[in-house]
């Protein structure tokens, strides 16, 4: 015997899976998720074939077309907007720190890589962005205005990319 729920008619399923489930508050709902729906089921097939192919693209982006960027060669150490230190990439430093208003920042250079590794910022997104090595990659401590910004040969960023396109 059809049921009316929400305008919908449902076919109570007569069958193992709901026995028990008689006075249940959420039995219309199982109901539901026993019918058999041909819209619900293909709909339910678009949906992961989206899906799959969202995550392939940015599988492919991220493994394929990122390691083709350059590889930077200079590092611009910028407080408040202005640049403070240009370093090269391909020389190892220790830790630097550099001091701004707000707080202080220590910079580490090693293996080509730059990375943030110490900051006294409540969030420390710069720390958890870890070693950056191609151009226009950027890593930002807002609460300091302290960026890292890395470039190419002539000292300026090469190509825009994806984010700032």
């Amino acid at each position: 015997m059809p049921e009316r729920t929400n305008g919908a008619v449902l076919k109570t399923v007569e069958g193992h899976a709901l026995r028990g489930f008689e006075s249940h508050p959420f039995r219309h709902f199982l109901e539901l998720l026993l019918m058999k729906s041909k819209t619900k089921v293909k709909g339910d097939l678009i949906l992961v074939v989206v899906l799959l192919l969202v995550g392939a693209s940015v599988l492919l982006y991220n493994q394929v077309i990122l390691p083709q960027r350059a590889p930077g060669t200079t590092v611009l150490i910028e407080i408040d907007g202005k640049v403070v230190s240009e370093l090269a990439l391909s020389k190892d430093t220790g830790p630097m720190r550099f001091d701004t208003e707000q707080g202080f920042n220590v910079v580490e250079i090693r293996g080509g890589q730059v990375r943030v590794a110490d900051a006294d910022c409540p969030d420390k997104i710069c720390v958890n962005t870890g070693w950056r090595r191609h151009v226009g990659q950027v890593i930002v401590c807002m609460p300091h205005y302290f960026v890292v910004r890395i470039a190419g040969d002539a000292g300026g960023l090469d190509d825009l990319d994806g984010f700032t396109y």
